[in-house]
């Protein structure tokens, strides 16, 4: 009855005329007689009435209510109080949060009103638990203020630490195209931007930009080499730091629970909602992002800064920080800084490199490529190419469009270049297997319409000189030829004649001579040839006139050629008279003589021999032509004298079918002129592989 009494009291004594049912909630715990009924029922919650409830206006709730004009937080603490009076042995205390919305539910309120109270408290009140989904008031401090308490107790340093960490995390570079690396709050004296891109994280200090940002920039040559991430907001910044003190304090809490603790699950809750609660924070306090350009009063370089909508996101993959922020620099709002549309774009950013990169003046054509580097990352006018080697794409594709040059001294030169002279490029075709003769083709470059193209001997080609009539099927006997393209039309000039090289083929015969052996030797196109039966140096040795004899031991047979500018210098092992067995050092180097043609004429030749050299970079083939497809669709590339390994044939079939759009097209291949093997073994591999039968003659090895 007593307790009744004490309720309606508070009822009567309301400012307010607003209660339609009256219940427990309307106890006015700032009365001194309801503070002892309290007291006189459960003396060990008075600390918590004082602390959360009432006290004059200085509880948890009654501050939380004033801030909203409101009782709400009171009225839910004050149920909860009275649901929580029990103290009989299995009794059942505390109440639900429907429950709690249930018993406060009265015309003009709303339950939202309720819910956020009850949200509120669970985060600022010092003795509400909650335990299997019931709330209760309790003597003993509850998780928040444990969380509270430890919060303040945490270092500065490690909380320092902890945003750097969260920071990296969040922004650490994948795709590598805004930027390369992050540094979290760094120290400015030591921050260096001569290396790739960086992203700097810094506090923000309420001045827009940050003082020690626009102080740093200011001094800095590599002022187009600079990221900023920071914000606006001071006391945003402050709200972030006070968030994640909350969540490192619950993270330690959460560590030292197991489960089945009474604050177990509690616990784990709270660090979900500490986890939102800081990336909100984050979010919303790091808005900014400074980056290099020009003021537009004055042309000075300055940091211009632009906002990200909706707050920094902290997601993975495209819901990631770093393609949030590469997807706005890429933007008008940022003036189109990254040159995310480079590829499609290439002529623009040529022109404007050309503008920007190069030294000023007309004359000004070559420059140091590290130069062009250079002034890219100190020019803030520059827009920033994609990725670390953004610049190096420009240059790639300029080169390789004929825009620029670069020159073996690492210099740059941009065009337009003088007009090219003529020139021809001559292309070894076939050999004539009896007379040793060259068949070549000749492709006249920069020579108009009816390019003229005259030959000779000597160096000093003259227009009085033998003219070459086909240029598709040209034959010579010679061993060095000099080749000058001639402009009828007089548009391009004459430029220096272009030598020509005929691959010699050495070939040696031995037979039977009475109790001796007798060699002949044979040159294609024919050369001047010297040999040793001694092992030195063919160059000076006997000049060959006619066959000659060896006697029945195994010899080695070294032989120099030479026609014009041509040499060749063959090695061939003869074996001892009778054996017919083929020598081969299976540790030592070998070579496939170029004598040797091999012709791999089916599909799965060619890829068994693919398959099985492909990651031996030693071994090459010389004189390879590949052919794709059949019949008159077939398409032939030829390299000439460049020496290919297994995976450079692999790329070009690959290569040509998908260009032709024929994946399963035939494919065959001619090695004119020899095989280098990284040992004897892999020789005799290929010939395996290939059907051939090796004979003496055909494998060289160095002694």
């Amino acid at each position: 009855m007593q307790f009744t009494a004490r309720l309606l009291k508070s009822v009567d004594q309301r400012e307010t005329d607003d209660v339609f049912l009256i219940g427990t909630q309307h106890l006015d715990l700032n009365d001194e007689q309801v503070k002892d009924e309290i007291e006189r029922i459960a003396p060990k919650l008075v600390p918590a009435v004082t602390r959360d409830i009432a006290d004059k206006g200085s509880a948890i709730a009654e501050t939380l209510d004033d801030e909203i004009d409101s009782d709400a937080s009171r009225q839910v603490m004050t149920l909860l109080l009275a649901s929580s009076l029990s103290r009989a042995v299995g009794g059942r205390i505390g109440l639900s949060e429907s429950e709690v919305i249930e018993f406060l539910a009265a015309p003009n309120r709303k339950a939202d009103e309720f819910l956020d109270a009850i949200q509120k408290l669970r985060e600022q009140a010092w003795y509400l638990h909650r335990e299997e989904q019931r709330l209760f008031i309790k003597e003993t401090e509850n998780l928040s203020r444990q969380i509270e308490r430890n919060a303040k107790e945490v270092p500065q340093p490690k909380i320092d630490q902890a945003l750097i960490n969260r920071l990296t995390g969040i922004l650490q570079p994948v795709r590598r195209n805004t930027y390369q690396e992050v540094q979290i709050l760094p120290r400015m004296d030591e921050l260096r931007l001569t290396g790739p891109r960086v992203l700097i994280v810094i506090k923000p200090d309420g001045k827009v930009p940050p003082s020690e940002l626009t102080n740093f920039f200011e001094f800095q040559q590599e002022k187009n080499n600079l990221l900023v991430l920071t914000g606006q907001d001071s006391l945003m910044a402050d709200a972030v730091e006070d968030r994640l003190r909350d969540l490192y304090a619950i993270e330690q809490i959460d560590k030292r629970l197991k489960p089945g603790d009474t604050l177990f699950e509690e616990a784990r809750d709270r660090l979900e909602e500490s986890k939102e609660r800081f990336t909100k924070a984050l979010s919303a306090a790091y808005n900014s992002i400074y980056f290099p350009g020009l003021d537009d009063i004055d042309n000075t370089q300055k940091l211009v800064r632009v906002t990200i909508d909706n707050g920094l996101k902290v997601g993975e993959g495209d819901q990631s920080a770093e393609v949030q922020i590469e997807n706005l620099l890429a933007s008008p709002r940022a003036n189109y800084k990254l040159a995310s549309d480079l590829k499609d774009e290439f002529i623009q950013y040529f022109a404007m490199a050309e503008a920007e990169l190069w030294p000023s003046g007309k004359d000004n054509r070559r420059t140091p490529w590290k130069d062009v580097v250079s002034r890219a990352k100190c020019n803030s006018i520059w827009p920033w190419m994609p990725g670390n080697g953004g610049m190096d794409t420009l240059k790639t594709e300029a080169l390789k469009q004929g825009r620029w040059r670069l020159g073996e001294d690492g210099y740059i030169e941009k065009g337009p270049f003088p007009q090219e002279k003529t020139s021809v490029n001559v292309s070894l075709l076939s050999s004539h297997p009896d007379t040793g003769e060259s068949i070549v083709s000749l492709t006249p470059r920069n020579s108009g319409e009816s390019p003229v193209i005259y030959y000779s001997t000597k160096p000093e080609v003259l227009e009085t000189d033998s003219q070459v009539e086909d240029l598709e099927n040209f034959s010579t006997s010679e061993g060095t030829l000099y080749f000058m393209v001639k402009d009828p039309s007089g548009k391009y000039e004459s430029g220096s004649p272009t030598r020509w090289i005929a691959e010699l083929k050495i070939r040696h015969q031995v037979e039977p001579a009475a109790d001796k052996r007798k060699v002949t030797l044979q040159c294609m196109p024919q050369a001047e040839m010297l040999y040793t039966l001694d092992g030195s140096n063919p160059k000076d040795g006997t000049t060959y006139e006619q066959p000659f004899e060896i006697g029945s031991d195994a010899t080695r047979l070294l032989v120099y050629a030479k026609a014009g500018e041509a040499t060749k210098t063959a090695d061939f092992q003869i074996p001892h008279s009778g054996d017919k067995t083929i020598q081969i050092d299976e540790a030592k180097p070998a070579r496939l003589n170029s004598g040797k043609r091999v012709a791999l004429d089916t599909t799965d030749r060619v890829y068994g021999v693919i398959n099985h050299f492909r990651e031996q970079v030693a071994t090459k083939f010389k004189g390879v032509r590949i052919e794709i497809g059949e019949g008159e669709k077939t398409v032939t590339v030829r390299f000439q004298e460049r020496q290919i390994t297994a995976a450079m044939i692999e790329g070009t079939v690959n290569s040509l079918r998908e260009v032709l759009q024929e994946d399963d097209a035939q494919v065959a291949i001619m090695i004119a002129d020899g095989i280098d093997f990284e040992n004897g073994f892999e020789a005799k591999e290929f010939a395996k592989l290939v059907g051939m039968e090796l004979q003496p003659g055909d494998i060289a090895q160095e002694e």
